[in-house]
């Protein structure tokens, strides 16, 4: 397990390559900045799921790949907004990266022999005797360019902006390393509390988030049932950006996300920061079958699910619209005829039911004609259940919670 000491060490020893590794690639020092700045966050998130630190270096660069591909990807401007969520909002610039825009805009438009050595110097963290070796300048010219560089980048800087930023380029990935780790403490303590908070109380932290407003009274109470609460409140000030909660809700188990009255939004949001298919709306089930109109009709005289047209070969079963059967959820399937190109579908539904109805809606089908119909087994752990198997060989599973 990696703590925040050991993680502190991991930022202090990659920090320098995979910020130069960016630059090398992307050319620009605001956006390298803010790939950096991702990766080492997503990282400190899924940190758990790496078996071997030893690996940690590759690990690392494959991360900082794919939040290059993500950037690219979202800066194209041809991709219809229909296909792809609005991914800008999860990484927008938090304040203290914010401050260093106006330097970096300066370094960005310094000429080339001035910036590399920059870029070498301030984020690579290379020597001067490196400098030299790496450019075939001598090392008093480099000393020589260096300082040139931080009169023009004073000179480029604007008046109230110079003491502060001229200043930083000494210690600019000092700070930024502290802002990971500020940020990576921030989301350990949020999933502290966010595994242990109440559903009304993770549902109001969610809507101050929102609103980017204090902890409410309905939060604060909550948070005063749990340990290491303060602790967190302190590090936040006593207020959650949206970016923020939702990554530490990436660092959650996924069973919180169905915790939340808006759980799709949710779910796609984090989806969408940690690059895992945030553009993807749904996915749904497609059975192919010999006839769809024979399929439809017998779903509707035993199960009580109604299809939705006439057409002999597509048609959708909305499996929960007879509310005379009481199943959790809703849902519909997708049917097609089958041919050469395409067989039957053989596979089974698995069927949650609730009030205690499970016995009612066997004897229903059975009653109904159809004897392809199993006894009531015991499941374990407080589940029964029973299978039927329907007009084209699918299983399905109905079970029902008794504990």
């Amino acid at each position: 397990m990696v703590d925040l000491k050991d993680f502190s060490s991991l930022v202090d020893s990659y920090y320098a390559k995979i910020f130069y590794h960016c630059v090398k690639i992307i050319k620009n020092n605001h956006d390298s900045a803010d790939i950096t700045q991702n990766t080492f966050t997503k990282a400190f998130i899924n940190i758990k799921k790496l078996k071997q630190i030893d690996s940690f270096g590759a690990w690392i660069f494959t991360i900082c790949n794919n939040e290059i591909k993500l950037f690219y990807r979202n800066r194209q401007k041809n991709i219809s907004n229909s296909l792809y969520f609005d991914i800008e909002k999860i990484s927008s610039k938090p304040d203290t990266i914010k401050k260093y825009d106006s330097l970096y805009s300066a370094i960005d438009i310094l000429e080339d022999k001035y910036k590399n050595l920059v870029i070498l110097k301030y984020f690579a963290e290379f020597t001067v005797k490196e400098i030299a070796t790496l450019t075939k300048i001598n090392e008093k010219l480099v000393k020589s360019r260096l300082y040139d560089a931080r009169k023009k980048l004073e000179n480029l800087l604007s008046k109230s902006e110079k003491s502060a930023s001229s200043l930083n380029i000494y210690n600019l990935n000092q700070e930024r390393k502290k802002e990971i780790m500020s940020t990576a403490k921030l989301i350990e303590l949020g999933i502290h509390v966010v595994s242990r908070i109440s559903v009304n109380g993770l549902n109001a932290l969610l809507k101050c988030a929102k609103n980017n407003e204090k902890f409410s009274n309905d939060v604060i109470s909550e948070l005063a049932k749990i340990e290491k609460a303060n602790e967190f409140t302190v590090e936040c000030g006593g207020k959650l950006s949206y970016d923020e909660f939702i990554q530490i809700l990436a660092g959650c188990d996924w069973g919180v996300l169905y915790e939340f009255e808006d759980t799709h939004s949710v779910m796609r949001d984090v989806a969408a920061y940690l690059g895992t298919g945030g553009y993807i709306e749904s996915v749904e089930t497609v059975l192919y079958v010999p006839s769809v109109p024979d399929t439809v009709n017998w779903y509707k005289k035993y199960l009580g699910w109604d299809g939705g047209g006439e057409d002999t070969g597509h048609d959708i079963v909305h499996v929960f619209r007879n509310e005379g059967y009481p199943y959790r959820g809703g849902t519909s399937f997708h049917l097609r005829r089958a041919d050469e190109n395409q067989p039957v579908t053989k596979c089974s539904f698995f069927i949650i039911v609730t009030n205690r109805q499970l016995e009612l809606i066997r004897e229903k089908i059975i009653n109904a004609g159809w004897d392809k119909v199993s006894d009531i087994h015991d499941s374990g752990f407080g589940a029964i259940r029973f299978i039927v198997e329907d007009l084209n060989g699918i299983g399905l599973e109905f079970l029902e919670w008794r504990n």
